[in-house]
């Protein structure tokens, strides 16, 4: 495979006051355009049940909730809630990545966004943020929220809501999970699945219009009732060792789907039926990602674990690389043009390992090195996103042990902005967007 083109800079716009590092990228108004929204949320941090230890967190910071939708130029079309109101101590944020989405919910043919906030889940008007309705939600953890097609698609879509880790009595890790139709009323009260962990996949496979469900290591039908649940041995504690997340894929280029575990050990593939095709022993696989990244454009798949490096395997599951001295995450990939051909890579967030003790000052001169890059299937990252130094990331108060909780970091994704065909990408920090074309 060919080297990317080197990227050409074509929008950088601030985003002071209420950025963030939850983005997503939509067309609310229906304009045929894409908009940008900037959640600004505790995320895991919030919930009273995850903050008992983190002595770091106050009460501004515990109720902290602002989105705010934004055009690619930068203007702000509305703002709902407060954003954050102490620049010379950033809020900390962790997980809470999916708290919102934008969709059209109820079959209207305009464009909803629905968001968790801090125990209730709540439902805009997405052109212009107007309040819809709300409902209270069983707690406060629930931390994701997906919309999926269950019933006749001209009846709207369904809300798929889950804890995101830590329970409450009696409920196991990443549950319980629960259900809400188009107008926020209950469809399948709280209910449990094992192994569940840190997302879901909805996908219609078998041709009905309606989604199937695979959450944990279990797959549900459009009726929520399980289909069947994977056999991982007896020994396997379906409790601890979690689904970090699920990614169903044609990974081989074979026209099937397979469907991808990072556990919270090690990882391994299953056909649809939920046979165990290979496995993979990890330290801690947290994510994966799978593409036409190889010399010949052969199917690779890409291991971020967590905190201890990435593995590149190939579709049968042979492990072709392990590089422990990257930290960070593969996240997706991004279409790309390169001497006129089309081309997949994956793109790589770093990010720095935890740092102890707290609090300390963050240093600017590690912004260059947070910047994100390409990746191919041999594991070389390629420094694709032209860098300057008025990009760096100001020094700042950091609370926590995971610096990027504090917004030392630099979020990417993918959007086609301009309607070629071809993907832009956005990388995004609390304070700037940069958008970039490849550079033909």
């Amino acid at each position: 495979m060919k080297r990317p083109s080197k990227a050409q800079l074509t929008d950088y716009f601030s985003v002071t006051g209420f950025g963030s590092g939850i983005v997503k990228v939509a067309d609310l108004n229906g304009d045929g355009q894409g908009e940008l929204l900037f959640l600004q949320a505790g995320g895991e941090m919030g919930p009273e049940i995850n903050t008992r230890g983190h002595r770091n967190i106050d009460p501004e910071n515990l109720h902290l909730y602002c989105l705010t939708a934004v055009t690619f130029e930068g203007k702000v079309l509305w703002q709902d809630g407060t954003p954050w109101g102490r620049p010379e101590e950033p809020f900390i944020h962790h997980g809470g990545t999916d708290m919102l989405l934008a969709d059209d919910i109820d079959a209207d043919g305009r464009m909803e966004v629905v968001v968790i906030r801090r125990g209730e889940l709540v439902l805009l008007d997405a052109a212009t943020g107007a309040f819809r309705r709300s409902v209270p939600m069983l707690a406060d953890n629930y931390l994701r929220v997906y919309s999926v097609q269950l019933g006749d698609p001209g009846n709207g879509k369904q809300l798929y809501c889950k804890v995101n880790d830590k329970a409450y009595p009696p409920w196991e890790y990443g549950n319980p999970n629960m259900v809400y139709n188009s107008d926020l009323s209950v469809l399948r009260e709280p209910f449990a699945v094992r192994g569940s962990g840190h997302n879901i996949v909805a996908m219609d496979i078998d041709g009905d219009a309606r989604d199937e469900i695979f959450n944990g290591y279990s797959l549900f039908d459009h009726d929520l009732t399980e289909i069947r649940r994977l056999d991982l041995g007896p020994e396997f504690d379906y409790v601890h060792d979690h689904a970090d997340q699920i990614n169903v894929c044609d990974m081989n280029g074979d026209g099937r789907l397979e469907v991808c575990y990072a556990g919270s050990e090690d990882f391994f593939v299953t056909d649809l039926l939920g046979q165990m095709l290979w496995r993979a022993h990890a330290g801690h696989s947290q994510s994966s990602v799978a593409g036409p990244w190889g010399p010949n454009h052969e199917a690779r798949i890409i291991m971020s674990e967590k905190n201890l490096g990435l593995w590149g395997l190939d579709a049968a599951g042979s492990i072709l690389w392990h590089r422990t001295d990257l930290n960070g995450y593969a996240r997706g990939s991004v279409q790309w043009a390169s001497d006129g051909e089309r081309t997949s890579w994956a793109l790589f967030r770093p990010q720095l390992q935890p740092i102890t003790p707290t609090p300390y000052q963050s240093d600017p001169a590690w912004s260059r090195g947070l910047w994100p890059m390409f990746m191919d299937g041999d594991g070389t990252v390629l420094d694709v996103f032209p860098w300057d130094d008025a990009y760096a990331q100001p020094a700042r108060l950091i609370r926590c042990t995971r610096s990027y909780d504090c917004g030392v970091s630099y979020g990417v994704l993918s959007w086609d902005v301009d309607g070629d065909g071809l993907d832009e990408v956005l990388i995004f920090d609390r304070h700037h967007v940069w958008v970039f074309h490849c550079e033909q």
